[in-house]
């Protein structure tokens, strides 16, 4: 297996937003491991790259078996500390052979975005994951922070969110929506519920609840 195996988070999807230290470890590696967004963002350097699919076992069997003195990098978008490939590799490899980079979370530049703190904020994800009685836990959550955002996917879409959160009997407020941040198409929206219901929006979005 290689000496170490870096994994490094490359931010939101830009290239501006990825940090110098992150860009400098994707050079020296030899071999990118990630996603297919993930790995097109480095296309341009030609390195030998590995699709990270749902078999998530022959990964680890292709760390397991890379040459000691070929270096990897298993790129994950935003940071490896928020929902990522990194507990994956730590519960299937050992914990000294594993070296993190952070990355800017979608959290950050979405409330950078809107011009407010997060450190107030309730933080999930909807991304491949899904909650009962999401309205129910939202309404919980805003009694006790100021705030909450969460991320959605190309599934539990936005307007799909607003739809299941009117149909279980959340209040139509509110809401910001951040999609495909720091790409091209990058849009803020400040809209109700009852109106995202009816829209279609990218999945690739953060939804955040503010204090009205």
């Amino acid at each position: 297996m290689s000496t170490y195996i870096s994994v490094i988070g490359i931010g939101p999807g830009g290239m501006d937003y990825v940090l110098p230290l992150a860009l400098k470890e994707i050079r020296t590696s030899d071999v990118l491991i990630g996603g297919k967004k993930a790995l097109n963002m480095f296309d341009f350097l030609n390195k030998e790259s590995l699709q990270i699919t749902g078999d998530l076992k022959s990964v680890i069997s292709y760390l397991e078996n890379l040459s000691p003195d070929r270096k990897a990098a298993v790129l994950v978008s935003g940071d490896p500390g928020f929902y990522s490939f990194l507990n994956y590799l730590k519960e299937n490899l050992p914990s000294k052979d594993i070296r993190v980079i952070p990355g800017i979370s979608s959290f950050q530049v979405a409330f950078a975005h809107l011009q407010a703190s997060w450190h107030d904020a309730y933080l999930f994800s909807l991304h491949g994951r899904r909650r009962k009685d999401l309205a129910l836990f939202i309404k919980e959550k805003l009694r006790e922070f100021s705030k909450v955002a969460f991320l959605t996917d190309s599934e539990m879409t936005p307007n799909e969110v607003a739809r299941v959160l009117l149909q279980e009997g959340f209040e139509d407020r509110k809401v910001f929506v951040l999609s495909d941040l720091t790409l091209p198409a990058e849009q803020v929206k400040d809209v109700t519920l009852s109106l995202l219901a009816q829209s279609r929006e990218s999945g690739n979005s953060v939804v955040v609840f503010a204090d009205e």
